[in-house]
Parts: structure tokens; C-alpha cells; sequence
């Protein structure tokens, strides 16, 4: 690991475009996307769902992700990763959920920020003017 692992955010639209197609009519705006993420190192995702989970990559419950954003490496060795994992764990407990304050978006930005000094784009603002999306709520206009 001299050269560090890759840390990929992997973002999916939980309503598979169905949010972007109905809202206007459901809703009278238009919301692109539900969107959840979930972080990728050492081939390993990590997300928040019902608490912190792990699968290969790719294989989780949302299929195929909508995009992937490279975030940088992280250096730190698998034993320290899982220490600051369990730690992240006992904040991130299912009864901590909130949709609008301690979502899977808040995970994947603090769990990043652990392994590469950085959040997840959208909290720096960076991430295609949705600033709002992958940090406070599930919900996109786009705008």
C-alpha cells in the first residue's frame, strides 16, 4: 500500500430516475434524484443503512451506482481503517438516523474525511451545484 488505496464515493439514485419523471406531477417540482452513497477502498463499500454495512463493491441492495467520483487514497493500514470504522460505528446506529441530519450522505462524508482528510465533494461545495444533496437530505432539484 506505498502508493495508498483509492477512495471512490459511489453515488445511486434510489428511485432509478422514477423521482425525476414523476415529482413534477407528484410533487408540482422537480426532483432529480433520491440519492444514497456509499465509500469504496481495499474493493470493500461501506454505507449507512439500518447501521454501518459492508459488501464487495458494487453488490449492494441499490444496483448499479449512478455515478463514482474518486475522492483520493487513503493511507492509513487496514487495522487503523477498521479501528476508526468500529469507532464511526457506534455514532452511525440505526437509532441514529435522521433523513435530514444523520443520513447515509453524513457517513459517507465523515467516513472520507477520516480516511482522506477531505469530505465528500458536495459538502465542499464542488459536486455540480447540489451542494444540499449527498449532505443534508436525500433530495436533489439540481439547482
Amino acid at each position: 500500500m506505498a502508493d495508498g488505496e483509492k477512495v471512490i464515493l459511489y453515488v445511486y439514485d434510489l428511485t432509478n430516475g422514477l423521482a425525476r419523471s414523476l415529482s413534477p406531477m407528484l410533487l408540482g417540482q422537480q426532483i432529480d434524484a433520491i440519492y444514497h452513497t456509499g465509500v469504496v477502498v481495499g474493493g470493500i463499500e461501506y454505507f449507512f443503512g439500518g447501521g454501518v454495512q459492508r459488501c464487495i463493491a458494487g453488490q449492494t441492495p441499490f444496483g448499479p451506482p449512478l455515478r463514482t467520483v474518486e475522492l483520493g487514497v487513503t493511507h492509513l493500514p487496514k487495522d487503523v481503517r477498521e479501528e476508526l470504522l468500529a469507532d464511526l460505528s457506534s455514532r452511525f446506529t440505526p437509532q441514529d438516523y435522521n433523513l435530514t441530519s444523520k443520513n447515509c450522505n453524513h457517513f459517507s462524508s465523515a467516513w472520507t474525511e477520516l480516511l482522506t482528510g477531505n469530505p465528500i465533494p458536495a459538502a465542499r461545495g464542488s459536486f455540480h451545484g447540489i451542494e444540499q444533496t449527498y449532505r443534508a437530505t436525500w433530495f436533489s432539484s439540481g439547482q
